[in-house]
């Protein structure tokens, strides 16, 4: 060995130095620790789990996702689902509009056999798909929530005017003419004839919305 060489830093060196920089602020010197680290191990899913959400603030969208993904991959690959699903949890924050991300944490719930889980994940995915070019992903959520759970009335609602909007119509009215035999009181009734006014306007529509909201028939 040469007179004044250095070791290198070790992995766990490696990652202190990252640590103490994200703590500072300092995130790119942060993720190039991080980097040097996976270098070493490359599934370490806890480092994996760090770097992610640096790479989302400084806007390397792409590479965070990987980086998330890769950790959640790691922790199943251990058969650590639940950190699996934090890590997921943690993406959906930073990427809302992401919808593999969303039905990857309902899927692992599922898997886990909370079936519950799923459908709640899948409908707080929906509330972020609110624009019109976000119409696609919505009824996409939607059509997987109803696939784990058939009997969601105010589902089949959404999914219904989310379809005619999309120009998709005649699905649209297929799915709503079961919905007056599964109407359960004025509520649901009002609500199911007030889409399908929005979904066929006109006189007779609006008037069985009405006579829905004045009678509860």
């Amino acid at each position: 060995m040469l007179f004044g060489s250095k070791t290198p830093p070790s992995r766990s060196e490696l990652i202190t130095e990252a640590d103490l920089a994200r703590s500072k602020g300092r995130l790119n010197k942060a993720i190039s620790g991080y980097r040097k680290a996976l270098e070493l191990e490359p599934k370490d899913a806890v480092v994996l789990g760090k770097l992610a959400p640096l790479l989302a603030r400084t806007r390397q969208p792409q590479a965070a996702l990987e980086s998330f993904r890769a950790a959640a991959q790691a922790h199943l690959d251990k058969g650590f689902a639940d950190k699996a699903l934090a890590v997921y949890a943690q993406a959906t924050e930073l990427f809302p509009l992401d919808l593999d991300l969303w039905r990857q944490v309902s899927q692992l719930h599922v898997q886990k056999g909370h079936r519950a889980e799923g459908v709640k994940t899948l409908l707080r995915g929906r509330l972020h798909f609110r624009r019109s070019g976000e119409r696609p992903g919505a009824i996409q959520l939607l059509r997987e929530t109803l696939a784990l759970d058939a009997t969601l009335f105010e589902v089949k609602l959404d999914l219904a005017l989310q379809l005619s909007r999309q120009q998709q119509r005649e699905e649209a009215l297929a799915l709503l003419e079961p919905l007056v035999a599964e109407a359960r009181g004025k509520r649901h009734l009002c609500r199911l004839r007030w889409t399908q006014a929005q979904v066929t306007p006109g006189m007779g529509t609006f008037i069985a919305w009405l006579r829905a909201w004045v009678l509860g028939r």
